[in-house]
């Protein structure tokens, strides 16, 4: 792919980040078929066999974010939460910079960056609400951040000890270059107060989401760092020291601009390994890949495209017994559109990909999350300067 081809790629990506939508309420569904209206942002958890979905919306002007659960995989949903409800927040939440859910048992952490009029892109300090009862209740508590800047590009994840969130602020930033610094802290009583601030590198590229997953008593972090531009993917131990493990997908890209492209990690314990899937601009490689570690995030296997040049942004997540699900969003001349792909060998072979998303709409940053009896695949999709939809469907897991 040509620099030209490269740049109106990655342009094409951050206008749909920046769409706009229109007002409406949304409405609930008990399908495994489900939809939700006026979606700015999307994060969905499975913890304790149980779905959680955290939506950012706007509605009649107002921006919200809205939680409910599934017991049953994703058959039926409890009724949406307003968690905001009664409070006027300005919330500066798009995909790629969604929204982020913790689930600790019956403790919930939502965090999500705030719109400041005067500050650089409208961006915020990160604003914070917790609770106690499974979702039921909420309320707002001071932020994790020991510093009152802009925060965003969240990850967050909880074992049983602690709910652990990592960020981007420019705190510390040096050399400009499109850069800010990776930040750490944890709660351990339930998300109502967190530890002094740790910075795990203080120069990464300024605007591409992280992820984060808890394995072993370790808070591991994907992110994409700077000089080169590839993805990193580093670790707190359990005496809260950063590790920093390995690049995942050595491209050598050097990239001094925002390429709003993160990547995502999976645990597979019945095989030991790790799952991971990048993203890449680079002009030899451009496109969306697959890689395994079977060393604990040391080292990785050779990367494997996932669908063709154009694709962007990707999830994966693996399933129980080791199958592995990965979607991924690609460029055609009608805009983005959704596909997926399945192993059954550990990523060794991949079915063809199937689309999933429908011809003549905008589909955009797929999330998956392997359930007990199958995949959920989460996307939002919408036509350019409308409204934006949330949508979710089943994959099988033998497919």
């Amino acid at each position: 792919m040509g620099a030209l081809r490269l740049t109106l790629l990655l342009c094409l990506s951050l206008a749909l980040n920046m769409n706009s939508v229109l007002a409406d309420s949304g409405v609930a569904a008990s399908s495994l078929e489900y939809s939700s209206d006026n979606v700015l942002s999307v994060d969905i958890k499975y913890v304790d066999d149980t779905v959680h979905l955290l939506l950012g919306k706007t509605i009649k002007g107002e921006d919200n974010l809205w939680y409910q659960s599934s017991s049953d995989q994703g058959h039926t949903w409890s009724t949406a939460v307003n968690i905001t409800e009664g409070q006027t927040i300005k919330a500066r939440i798009t995909r790629g910079n969604d929204a982020r859910l913790a689930v600790q048992g019956d403790h919930l952490v939502v965090v999500w960056m705030s719109k400041k009029q005067d500050g650089r892109h409208n961006a915020g300090p990160m604003m914070t609400m917790v609770s106690g009862d499974a979702g039921k209740s909420w309320q707002k508590i001071d932020s994790p951040a020991d510093w009152q800047g802009s925060h965003g590009f969240f990850a967050m994840d909880a074992d049983e000890n602690a709910i652990s969130l990592a960020w981007l602020d420019s705190r510390t930033t040096q050399g400009g270059g499109a850069t800010q610094g990776l930040r750490y802290s944890k709660s351990v009583d339930g998300g109502k107060t967190w530890s002094i601030n740790k910075t795990l590198d203080d120069r990464s590229c300024a605007c591409c989401w992280n992820t984060a997953q808890y394995h072993d008593g370790q808070f591991y972090v994907l992110y994409r760092d700077k000089d080169p531009s590839d993805m990193t993917l580093g670790k707190i131990d359990p005496e809260q020291a950063w590790i920093q493990l390995s690049t995942v997908g050595d491209f050598n890209w050097d990239f001094k601009g925002c390429p709003h492209i993160g990547g995502s990690i999976a645990f597979d314990d019945q095989h030991g390994l790790i799952h991971s899937t990048v993203g890449t601009g680079h002009t030899k490689h451009s496109g969306s890949y697959y890689l395994n570690s079977s060393d604990k995030g040391k080292t990785w296997t050779q990367p494997v495209r996932l669908g063709e040049e154009t694709a962007v942004h990707s999830d994966l997540a693996v399933a129980a017994k080791g199958q592995v699900l990965a979607a991924w969003d690609y460029i055609t001349e009608s805009g983005f559109r959704i596909a997926y792909a399945s192993s059954s060998d550990q990523g060794q072979t991949w079915s063809a990909p199937k689309l999933v998303s429908a011809t003549g709409i905008r589909a955009t940053h797929p999330r998956v999350i392997a359930t007990t009896d199958h995949f959920l695949v989460v996307w939002t999709e919408g036509k350019a300067k409308q409204a934006s939809t949330m949508r979710m469907t089943t994959i099988p897991l033998g497919e």
